[in-house]
C-alpha cells in the first residue's frame, strides 16, 4: 500500500472561511457605521465641532475607514498566505499557477476569498470620496 503525500491533506480551510466571514462583516459594518453616522449626526446635531481643521464627523468617519482598511488588508493577507501554500512551485518557475489553483477546492476558495476581500477593500477606499467631497448636513 502506497502512502499518498499531498500538501492538501494537512490543510484546514477554516482560516479561509473565517477570513471570508470577517471580511464581509468588516465591509458591512464599515458601510453602516459611516453612512449611518452621517445621518445621525445631522439629525441630532452632534459631531459638528472642528478637530484638526476638519469637522468631527469627517474625522470620525476617516478614523473608522482607516481601521476598516487595515483590518481588510489583514483579511486579504490571510487567504493569500493559504493560497500560496497550495502552490507547487515558486511563481517564477510555475507558469501554471492558476491551474494549480483549480486542482483542488481549497486553493480555489482561498483565491476567491482573497479577490472578494480585495473588492471590499476598493469599496472602503471609495468611501473616502463622499466623506471628503460631500457636506452631509447642508441643505440645498
Amino acid at each position: 500500500m502506497e502512502i499518498i503525500k499531498s500538501p492538501y491533506l494537512k490543510s484546514d480551510e477554516r482560516p479561509t472561511w473565517k477570513s471570508l466571514f470577517w471580511g464581509t462583516a468588516i465591509w458591512f459594518l464599515h458601510q453602516n457605521l459611516v453612512y449611518g453616522l452621517a445621518s445621525l449626526s445631522c439629525t441630532w446635531g452632534r459631531l459638528s465641532a472642528r478637530i484638526a481643521g476638519v469637522s468631527a464627523l469627517q474625522f470620525v468617519e476617516t478614523a473608522i475607514t482607516l481601521v476598516a482598511l487595515l483590518l481588510m488588508l489583514v483579511m486579504i493577507y490571510l487567504p493569500w498566505r493559504e493560497w500560496r501554500r497550495f502552490q507547487s512551485e515558486r511563481p517564477k518557475d510555475n507558469p501554471q499557477m492558476l491551474e494549480d489553483t483549480e486542482k483542488d477546492r481549497r486553493p480555489l476558495v482561498a483565491f476567491i476569498t482573497m479577490l472578494l476581500n480585495g473588492f471590499y477593500l476598493l469599496f472602503i477606499i471609495a468611501a473616502f470620496v463622499p466623506i471628503w467631497a460631500l457636506k452631509p448636513c447642508v441643505s440645498s
